[in-house]
């Protein structure tokens, strides 16, 4: 055993030596620095760029010389393999620890490596029963020698272990209890603090996830948050800061508060970019998104989901947030994109059939609102959409190309009818002119079997008819005119069907329209008039058999001929 520890320092010594090189670290500019000054550079550059802080880490390897130091430098390397490098070199590091502190059994530096052991254990393995055994080795420890900074370790440790083996009501209980001893307890490192504040805000947000009706759990998990915000920023620690707002922009969307969302997740997004922490861009663009799409915004919601669909390329990894390319394929939709919300809707059904083959045992972690079945049935239905969506343009395609040959067939229409209404204009003008010039009838030579003496008296008698204005009487029948004329209805109706050629009813309503348009080209104010009162002026009944009798006899309506008398008489 002390063999393979020997070799693995060796090899991470070696190793580090070239990635010193590489970013240019001379080794000897190392030299310089005490323990305790590499235990600085160290713990400043872990979090935002671990190869660099290891660079350091090598260097305390090496210039441990002390018990202390050397126990010390073996469990920051242990630390560091559990949370950046092999599970195998971080139990390598601290069973090398406990190794050397085999005769100081009993002292608080073996409980740290105990306690370190059990986190391997938790972490790394999910082997929640050996992590205890060695957390409970750590808390005697702690006990016996009354150190109470490595006591709050323990118990904080032995409470995540409650949580995850779903016993939230004891995890929260221990979570408060710590936090109560801590938290306004000046001797406490602010590392304990904030570890036992980001733990309780968790566990309120998840215990509020499978209990959504009790409100008072999210708003106890924003309570923490904040408070975790503050220290933060008075410790100024940027990684702490990071993770604080984005919390608190996930309880913040989550309780639909999408202005403060916005707000925390912009603030995470600026530091982390600052510090380089990749893994929490990926939460702050997610949950960007998810908000963007509730808010129905989906321009911004696909800018922010397509920041992580890069990363579902590989799916020999399960990416934390799986769900990308249905998000995507629903922002689309409510883009009403249909043929990107269908692309990405089948590259969610094909990542997610690839990640069931291949991590079968994580199928619980994909957002059930996701699942296989449903993805397939989105797809579908998309396809059928997008089928619909073109059988509908192609009819508005040729509905339009219709409605295009209606417009142009009634634009030729009208134009010809324009023309003809003023050709017939100008026809009812040159005939109304020769009306009103004195026109001498020849004489009809065909029969009558009335005398011509009697048929001379009836048409000087119509001829001085046409010149009054009796006929405009509604009551004027071919009896009443017969009476008026001194003659029978049937001389009568015998003469101006012969010499008129027209029956009387065509007769009467002829001299009645000749009569409007003599009126309506004349006088102003007649034209002023409804066509429903010019139509009771000229005798009908109705604006509608008026407009009826006009049109028969001009070609064009009562309304066309006054439009554009009005505009000879402008235009004269």
């Amino acid at each position: 055993m002390q063999k393979f520890i020997l070799l693995v320092i060796i090899y991470s010594i070696f190793s580090l030596h070239l990635y010193a090189q590489e970013n240019k670290i001379h080794p000897d500019s190392l030299e310089k620095y005490s323990f305790k000054d590499l235990i600085e550079k160290y713990n400043s550059h872990k979090n935002p760029n671990p190869k660099k802080a290891k660079v350091y880490l090598n260097e305390m390897l090496l210039k441990a010389s002390v018990l202390e130091q050397r126990v010390t430098s073996l469990l920051t390397a242990s630390r560091h393999e559990t949370f950046y490098g092999s599970t195998e070199k971080a139990f390598a590091y601290v069973d090398s620890a406990i190794s050397l502190l085999k005769n100081k059994r009993n002292t608080s530096k073996m409980g740290k490596a105990y306690e370190r052991k059990g986190f391997i254990f938790y972490y790394k393995k999910k082997d929640y029963k050996t992590a205890l055994k060695f957390y409970l080795k750590a808390s005697k420890i702690a006990e016996k020698n009354n150190d109470t900074l490595l006591m709050i370790t323990v118990e904080h440790k032995i409470a995540a272990l409650y949580f995850m083996i779903n016993n939230k009501k004891v995890a929260l209980q221990k979570y408060l209890t710590l936090y109560g001893e801590t938290y306004n307890k000046e001797e406490i490192p602010y590392p304990i603090k904030i570890s036992i504040i980001k733990s309780l805000s968790n566990a309120y947000f998840k215990k509020y996830s499978l209990d959504s009706s009790v409100k008072k759990l999210l708003d106890s998990s924003r309570l923490f948050g904040q408070q975790g915000l503050k220290l933060a920023f008075a410790e100024k620690n940027k990684k702490d800061i990071t993770y604080f707002t984005t919390l608190l922009g996930i309880a913040s969307y989550t309780n639909k508060d999408y202005g403060d969302a916005l707000s925390y997740l912009s603030k995470a997004k600026n530091t982390a970019s600052e510090i380089g922490l990749k893994e929490r861009l990926k939460s702050v663009y997610h949950y960007k998104g998810m908000v963007f799409l509730a808010q129905k915004t989906p321009d911004s919601a696909i800018y922010y989901f397509k920041k992580n669909a890069v990363h579902l390329a590989d799916t020999s990894k399960l990416f934390t947030f799986p769900n990308t390319y249905a998000l995507l394929s629903e922002s689309y939709e409510q883009q009403n994109n249909l043929k990107e919300a269908l692309k990405y809707a089948q590259l969610a059904v094909t990542y997610t059939n690839n990640t069931y083959s291949k991590r079968a045992s994580l199928q619980h972690t994909l957002d059930t609102k996701y699942d296989l079945p449903k993805l397939k049935e989105k797809s579908r239905q998309l396809q059928d959409e997008l089928t619909q969506a073109s059988h509908t343009k192609k009819f508005w395609i040729v509905l339009a190309f219709v409605l295009v040959l209606i417009l142009i067939a009634s634009f030729v229409f009208f134009k010809r009818r324009e023309r003809l209404n003023k050709k017939n204009f100008e026809q009812t003008l040159k005939s109304l002119s020769e009306l009103e010039e004195k026109v001498t009838l020849p004489k009809n030579t065909v029969s009558t079997h009335v005398s011509e003496a009697q048929t001379e008296t009836i048409l000087n008698a119509l001829e001085h008819f046409e010149q009054s204005t009796l006929f405009v009487n509604p009551d004027c029948t071919l009896r009443f005119l017969a009476q008026e004329l001194a003659t029978n209805t049937t001389y009568l109706s015998k003469i101006i069907n012969t010499h008129k050629k027209q029956s009387y009813t065509e007769y009467l309503v002829s001299l009645r329209i000749s009569h409007a348009l003599k009126r309506l080209k004349n006088e102003k104010r007649f034209r002023a008039y409804s066509i429903a009162s010019i139509a009771l002026e000229c005798g009908f009944k109705s604006a509608k058999s008026f407009s009826r009798a006009f049109k028969k006899k001009t070609g064009i309506y009562p309304s066309y001929y006054i439009k554009n008398i009005k505009a000879e008489m402008i235009s004269d």
